[in-house]
């Protein structure tokens, strides 16, 4: 005779575990958290070089390789779209909205919480720039080659790339889950 055995139960999204929800919720706030430090050095940052340099000038910070340089940027990223400023906050609201969407639709996994952190603050930054000002304050100023012609950037600039990079190297990267079960999979059909 056999033994009753509890019927599997798949989950749904009807059906989060307590788990899944503090595991979203840890995700979301990680990525939060990391999205207003972002905002805040990127805006202390561009504050102190508006109150410490003129407009146009520019001090070497390790000589033959950054200079500090306070440029103003009407366009999005290397100057494309100078003066399409109302183009530039759609964007930008967007490119926030398309963020916090990724965020919410699931629990992330800590790779991409860190990547669109990362992005959020960004974007977050640059925007409230662009709101306030009409343009972006830029100071990182790289002058090594082959990057001696490389645009002027920001804070803000630096960490939407990094966010960027993180959130590409996880698409490369399987879950461990999901090798897992692949594995399984494979031994189950030899």
């Amino acid at each position: 005779m056999s033994t009753p055995t509890a019927p599997t139960r798949i989950p749904t999204a009807a059906s989060s575990t307590t788990a899944d929800l503090v595991s979203r919720a840890t995700s979301t706030g990680l990525a939060l958290a990391l999205a207003l430090s972002v905002l805040l050095a990127d805006q202390v940052s561009k504050r102190l070089i508006q109150a410490s340099l003129r407009l146009g000038e520019s001090v070497p910070a390790i000589p033959g390789v950054l200079r500090i340089s306070y440029t103003r940027n009407d366009g999005g990223a290397f100057g494309v779209l100078g003066g399409q400023s109302g183009l530039l906050l759609i964007g930008s609201a967007i490119a926030v909205a398309f963020v916090l969407w990724m965020l919410l639709k699931g629990p992330p996994a800590r790779a991409t919480a860190l990547g669109c952190g990362l992005i959020l603050g960004g974007a977050a930054g640059n925007l409230l720039d662009r709101l306030i000002a009409g343009n972006v304050v830029d100071f990182l100023d790289l002058e090594f080659w082959p990057l001696r012609q490389w645009p002027v950037f920001n804070a803000a600039d630096v960490a939407i790339v990094l966010g960027v990079a993180v959130l590409f190297l996880a698409t490369l990267r399987p879950e461990a889950g999901q090798r897992s079960a692949a594995s399984d999979r494979g031994k189950a059909e030899s």
